[in-house]
């Protein structure tokens, strides 16, 4: 396996959009369109534009030797990501109600449901494995590269956040050394609350 950044002119990215899709299919149904299809096609524009939070600068993908995209890792550093450029780049490439869904309810779920960055922090934003490829260590081997990215770059600790009903991914994280440090209960979004994990660097 290899663990290299997204090409836009090599890789599928319609495939990558539907990954980064699956991870947070209700959030991205209330923020991105009316549909999967419409939500997806964003998202795949928003990362082949590049400087935002789903840009293609923040993505890797897992690929076998054969050149078949295994799993995805969307991260950064809190020094790496502006909310002044993921509304510049929503502005851009989404239709006005989305764009307003983006901005104001997008906001609202940030500060809500996801773990507040620090600049020497690492953000593991969305992680995805394909389907047919699950159950063969390939959370674990995105994971253990997604450390030594942070590693590289300086960061003192990895942040994640992984919904209450996710036990399985919770689990994995567990194992690997993430610890919860955090509960995200929101009372706008009743039903979808989140826990907060941290993996420290030494």
């Amino acid at each position: 396996m290899r663990f290299i950044r997204l090409n836009t002119d090599k890789h599928d990215l319609n495939k990558v959009s539907e990954l980064i899709y699956e991870t947070e299919l209700t959030i991205f149904k209330q923020l991105l369109g009316k549909d999967e299809k419409e939500a997806t096609e964003n998202i795949r524009n928003l990362v082949k534009s590049g400087n935002n939070y789903f840009g293609h600068e923040n993505i890797h993908v897992v690929c076998d030797d054969d050149g078949n995209m295994l799993g995805i890792l969307v991260s950064f550093s809190g020094r790496e990501t502006s909310s002044w450029n993921d509304l510049k780049a929503y502005f851009r490439i989404l239709n006005f109600y989305n764009f307003l869904k983006c901005a104001v309810k997008g906001t609202l779920i940030n500060r809500s449901l996801t773990a507040s960055l620090g600049k020497n922090d690492y953000y593991l934003s969305n992680i995805a494995v394909d389907p047919q490829y699950r159950g063969q260590g390939i959370g674990t081997y995105l994971l253990k590269n997604a450390v030594k990215t942070a590693e590289d770059k300086g960061c003192k600790r990895v942040l994640l956040d992984v919904t209450f009903k996710n036990k399985g991914a919770k689990r994995l994280y567990e194992r690997f050394g993430f610890k919860v440090y955090s509960k995200n209960t929101p009372k706008l979004f009743k039903g979808h609350g989140t826990l907060s994990m941290e993996y420290l660097l030494h």
